[in-house]
């Protein structure tokens, strides 16, 4: 029984690491999904689970520590600009709900964009709002105050 809840668990903090790595633009948990390969390889091969969680510790601390710096210095690049900023401050139409922790969808100057909020508001399809930033793939949005001009979507 043993066997299997770890190689389940080890499974699922992977899936879990590489999600989470997968929606954020920093490399924040790479180390941590290398190091829980070798905890699900150890798993695999009958180890105590302790030695398991040494394992993955083990890895994961070598590897941030080797690599860390290494990643930052490149990450710290010079931002460039591209012709996405522009829609920044701009309206969109939402074509797909937004609601708080969740990526809906708003098409902005006749391209579709992944959309998410920091308030605890929902968009409705069909409802207009406004672009405040970009963050990743996705744009954020608020709701329009009805004072401002509506710039051209």
């Amino acid at each position: 029984l043993m066997f299997w809840t770890m190689i389940v668990l080890w499974s699922v903090f992977i899936v879990i690491t590489i999600i989470v790595e997968l929606e954020t633009a920093d490399l924040i948990t790479i180390w941590f999904t290398v190091g829980a390969i070798g905890a699900l390889i150890a798993a695999a091969l009958d180890v105590a689970p302790l030695i398991q969680v040494a394992i993955f510790l083990v890895i994961s601390i070598l590897l941030l520590v080797a690599t860390r710096p290494l990643t930052r210095k490149m990450m710290q690049r010079d931002i460039v600009r591209t012709n996405a900023d522009r829609v920044i401050g701009m309206i969109g139409v939402v074509t797909k709900e937004v609601a708080l922790n969740d990526i809906g969808e708003v098409k902005v100057d006749n391209t579709l964009w992944r959309a998410t909020t920091l308030n605890d508001v929902s968009f409705f399809v069909g409802e207009k709002v406004s672009v405040d930033a970009i963050s990743g793939t996705k744009v954020i949005i608020s709701k329009i105050d009805n004072k401002d001009p509506v710039e051209k979507l």
